[in-house]
């Protein structure tokens, strides 16, 4: 499958699964705009990018400020022309609230417990949800006139199996799941709103499941050998992706990735 000369979006690309995904876009033919708040962090991902022979834009961007969105989108437009691919990927279970690596699973709990409902604050609330819900928001509509002129487009939303009913979670995750259950809910309503508008652009998401990503890098190494590393989501990503793929409103699991990569074998 080649999307050469494509252009894609990347949010929270400085680290982690968005770092993962442009490289994986760039493999795969796109053009990548690289956007999150760390401007150094992000000139390595845009770097990676041109390492593989595809044009990279890094973008320092606030998704929560709708103000910051609208500039992205509109020097992306400037630099490309097009835009083919959104991937709201920026988030996390503390996004903009604490930034914290834990060196054991006692320490995270006991971190996590700080934000469970009763004891987590509302401005750290309204925050986590600024960057896992809001942010993406903003994202899709500031880029949804773009797609919609052009004819065509592809919103894939990151979202986690903690925002599923009945999924396990731990303390401190309520904010977190919370979003998350509403960005998948909300990604089926509005591919149902563009089938019916007879519109040709797709929204999807995709719960990747446990990634190890800088939140647990100091993790001893038989807890992160849990986790799968960002790059696994190649091959449920490139199928969201492929143009012979119709799906829209869908919210894919690991499950779905393990399928696919069983597939491909086989063939």
């Amino acid at each position: 499958m080649s999307h050469k000369d494509r252009v894609a979006i990347v949010t929270g690309a400085s680290m982690g699964i968005g770092r993962a995904i442009a490289g994986i876009l760039a493999d795969a033919g796109y053009d990548v705009v690289c956007a999150a708040r760390s401007a150094a962090a992000l000139e390595q991902t845009a770097e990676e990018v041109r390492s593989r022979g595809r044009k990279a834009l890094a973008i320092s961007t606030d998704i929560g400020d709708p103000e910051a969105v609208r500039h992205m989108i509109e020097r992306t437009l400037a630099e490309f022309g097009r835009i083919d691919v959104l991937i709201n990927n920026a988030g996390g279970p503390l996004a903009g609230v604490r930034s914290i690596a834990p060196h054991t699973q006692e320490e995270f709990f006991e971190t996590m417990s700080q934000y469970a409902f009763e004891n987590v604050s509302p401005e750290d609330f309204a925050t986590i949800f600024s960057i896992n819900f809001y942010g993406p928001l903003n994202c899709i509509r500031c880029v949804l006139p773009a797609m919609k002129a052009q004819g065509s487009g592809h919103i894939i939303n990151i979202t986690s199996k903690s925002g599923m009913m009945k999924y396990n979670v731990v303390p401190g995750m309520i904010a977190y799941a919370s979003a998350k259950a509403a960005l998948s809910r909300f990604t089926e309503v509005l591919a149902f709103e563009l089938v019916c508008a007879g519109s040709p652009v797709r929204v999807n998401a995709l719960s990747p499941g446990l990634v190890a990503v800088s939140f647990h890098e100091n993790l001893p190494q038989e807890e992160k050998a849990l986790f799968r590393r960002p790059e696994d989501i190649r091959m449920s990503l490139l199928k969201i992706l492929d143009d012979e793929n119709p799906a829209s409103g869908e919210v894919f699991t690991e499950e779905y990735t393990t399928w696919y990569e069983e597939l491909r074998m086989e063939n």
